[in-house]
């Protein structure tokens, strides 16, 4: 019985080491690279061909924004199935998701599923404010937020 105990306690301890392996790994491949992005604010916007909510919602609101904001922001469509590597930098699991990226490379917004334009807009104003807190809208932590939660 006590064989058995020490049994299970033994694969749930190589289970949790193995998920804090992965985690890690996972944090490491979602670190922005500095230099990457040109101006001050770049909104990447991760879709696929057949994905439906990003042909015909969020695709219009993002050139209704591109044409508003022209040479302010860099809108960067991003195809998963063609670019899975940055898909996988930036922990992307759901299309259509749009994340706000300054030009260190840092993640400042994520929006999983279809954003309005309301919504990037008021992100766009509050990133604008230059305040130092990132934003969580709709969905998940920042990368530096997960960071601080690292166990390793």
């Amino acid at each position: 019985m006590i064989a058995r105990a020490l049994a299970a306690a033994g694969i749930l301890l190589a289970l949790w080491l193995a998920w804090c392996l992965v985690a890690c790994a996972q944090r490491r491949l979602a670190r922005p690279r500095a230099g990457e992005w040109k101006g001050p604010l770049t909104l990447l916007y991760f879709y696929t061909p057949a994905c439906g909510p990003c042909r015909l919602v969020q695709a219009p609101i993002l050139e209704t924004l591109r044409a508003e904001w022209r040479e302010t922001v860099a809108i960067r469509a991003v195809d998963v199935g063609s670019d899975p590597e940055m898909a996988a930098r930036y922990r992307v699991w759901t299309v259509p998701t749009t994340l706000w990226v300054d030009a260190a490379g840092t993640v400042r917004a994520v929006n999983n599923g279809v954003a309005t334009a309301e919504t990037l807009r008021r992100q766009w104003h509050m990133l604008q404010q230059r305040r130092p807190a990132a934003i969580v809208e709709r969905g998940r932590p920042t990368i530096e937020s997960m960071e601080r939660e690292a166990p390793c």
